[in-house]
C-alpha cells in the first residue's frame, strides 16, 4: 500500500509485490484476512474495536473507513473546530503507529495484545504529544483528567 510521497508500509502484501516471500501471509491479529494495510488498519476486528473506542472517547461518530486514505482524511469530515481537527488527526496517526507496532510485536516476537492495551497506549502517547508539543503557548497545561474525557478540544 503506497501512501503519500511514495512511502510504502511493508505489509506482507507489499513485500510480496516486491518479490519477498513470506511464509505466513495472514493477519497476525485475527487470521481472517491477508496482512495488508487495508486489512490491518480498516478491516481487522482488532482495528475496528480500536476505532470504535477512539470514536467513543473523542465523541465523534463511529469511524467507517474503507481505505487507509479514508482514515487519514477522517479528521476533516464535519464541522469541527481547527484545534479539534488537529488533535483528532494526531490521535489517528498515533493510533496507526501503535497498531503497527503491536502488529510487529505480535508477528516477530509473539507478544499478544488486545484492544484495551492498544487504546490505553494511544490515549497516553497522544496526550504526551498534545501536552508537550502541540500547544505552544500553553505547554504543560493540559490535564490528564480532561484528556481522558476529551474536553476542551
Amino acid at each position: 500500500m503506497e501512501i503519500d510521497n511514495g512511502i510504502t508500509i511493508p505489509s506482507v502484501e507489499a513485500l510480496a509485490r516486491r518479490g519477498v516471500l513470506v511464509e505466513d501471509d495472514g493477519c497476525s491479529f485475527c487470521n481472517e484476512g491477508i496482512d495488508s494495510v487495508s486489512h490491518i488498519f480498516t478491516a481487522c476486528p482488532l482495528a475496528l474495536g480500536l476505532w470504535e473506542k477512539i470514536s467513543f472517547w473523542c465523541c465523534v461518530r463511529n469511524f467507517f473507513v474503507f481505505s487507509f486514505k479514508d482514515l487519514l482524511e477522517l479528521h476533516s469530515i464535519g464541522d469541527r473546530r481547527k484545534l479539534e481537527k488537529e488533535v483528532l488527526y494526531g490521535i489517528i496517526i498515533t493510533a496507526c503507529w501503535i497498531l503497527w507496532k503491536a502488529r510487529n510485536n505480535l508477528r516477530f516476537n509473539g507478544t499478544n495484545c488486545n484492544v484495551e492495551d492498544i487504546f490505553s497506549e494511544v490515549r497516553a502517547t497522544s496526550f504526551l504529544w498534545c501536552k508537550h508539543r502541540r500547544f505552544n503557548g500553553t505547554k504543560g497545561k493540559l490535564a490528564w483528567a480532561d484528556w481522558c474525557k476529551f474536553v476542551n478540544m
